[in-house]
């Protein structure tokens, strides 16, 4: 077994590391607060290539697809800045699907924009009577002869106000016959088309909207791939994705450790520094441990997506566990920094309720623990198996 990196995945690593300690470190909080998200800084990440990894080879700065590499840029990304690292996740997402399954023109008029950090493409799923059951989707797509009409609503779309564009998924009806659900790409500013803000306590730059269509018509080639394969082929990308959220978290974790083991070192009480108190160091070893597992069960459930092997059930036990101890980390940073830890002056409260996102963000951990337990016991011992 092999868990060191590779030469070309270290330089990466470093370069998004010094990147983002340099440029992302020192105004996190601030942007965090601010509903506004930031463009200038989301462009000089893409100038670093990483928006590229997944989009094929004419957009890929290393020499063929390699995910765990991904992750080591989110996760860097993410122990600067949570909010920055959130938004690479669906360029990575989006980007891979445009290069795998977009038509020509859909390809051309904005793979390349979308790698470079000049547009952004949303995802739309999540409906307001169905969440991670999206065999339940409601929106529609009509056929006809010039393309097709979808009409239906979309919820919880992470920066929708700021996305030219939309991958949204539609029950398809050809000539009167549901054939399934398809995927398409949807331009945001066509006829038909309304959207509104959701307020959110984290996750503010990322702003969720909620999307309406009335008959919005798009030409054939937005479809991706064929009618009806949208969960089989279009969709499985989420396999990669949970790692990649719960890197996130585990990398804004990771610095809320380390700088209490600073404050810790440095306060004293009765004489001696808080660390040398067991009430103090033994939380701090026990986060360190959860996290640590987490971060290796994460590049574990990468590499296996490198290497194409099956890793549905490890995807999901990232997306649980990794967040679920990421918070808990946080909150015993917060609480360990006493009345100090509590002020909005200091980052731990606005981590928090960051990072409380990704355990909802992809499923939660109800639906990842369903996930897990089909996988090991089969569709027919879990309720939507039947």
């Amino acid at each position: 077994m092999q868990f060191g990196m590779t030469e070309t995945q270290q330089e990466l690593r470093d370069a998004v590391r010094t990147f983002a300690a340099e440029h992302l470190a020192p105004g996190y909080l601030e942007r965090a607060r601010s509903d506004r998200f930031d463009w200038d800084l989301h462009r000089r990440v893409a100038d670093l290539g990483v928006f590229g990894l997944l989009a094929g080879q004419d957009h890929n700065p290393l020499p063929e697809e390699d995910f765990v590499a991904v992750g080591l840029v989110i996760e860097e990304l993410a122990y600067a800045d949570f909010n920055m690292a959130n938004a690479a996740i669906p360029v990575m997402l989006m980007s891979s699907l445009l290069a795998q399954h977009g038509s020509n023109r859909v390809r051309e008029q904005y793979l390349s924009r979308l790698v470079d950090g000049s547009i952004y493409v949303a995802l739309g799923l999540t409906e307001p009577e169905c969440g991670s059951d999206v065999s339940a989707i409601t929106t529609t797509a009509t056929a006809t002869p010039e393309g097709y009409v979808i009409s239906g609503e979309k919820t919880s779309v992470t920066m929708l106000p700021e996305a030219e564009a939309i991958v949204l998924v539609a029950r398809t009806v050809r000539d009167g016959q549901d054939v399934g659900a398809s995927a398409f790409l949807v331009p945001l500013d066509g006829p038909g088309i309304s959207t509104s803000p959701i307020e959110d306590p984290g996750w503010k730059p990322l702003v969720r909207g909620v999307l309406h269509l009335d008959d919005v018509s798009v030409p054939a080639d937005a479809l991706l791939v064929q009618e009806g394969v949208a969960f089989r082929q279009v969709l499985n990308g989420f396999d990669f994705t949970r790692p990649l959220l719960a890197l996130t978290g585990i990398g804004c974790a990771q610095v809320s450790i380390d700088e209490t083991l600073e404050y810790v070192s440095q306060r004293s009480t009765f004489g001696s520094p808080l660390a040398t108190y067991e009430g103090v160091s033994f939380p701090l070893a026990e986060h360190a441990t959860h996290l640590e597992a987490a971060r290796l069960l994460c590049y574990s459930t990468l590499w296996h997506r490198t290497v194409d092997r099956r890793h549905t059930a490890l995807a999901a036990m990232t997306k649980w566990y990794g967040p679920l101890h990421a918070g808990q980390a946080i909150k015993e940073c917060l609480l360990l920094h006493g009345n100090f830890g509590y002020s909005s002056e200091f980052p731990f409260e606005q981590r928090l309720r960051d990072v409380l996102s990704v355990e909802i963000a992809d499923g939660t951990a109800q639906i990842q623990k369903i996930i897990i337990a089909r996988e090991l016991f089969g569709r027919q011992f879990v309720p939507y198996g039947k």
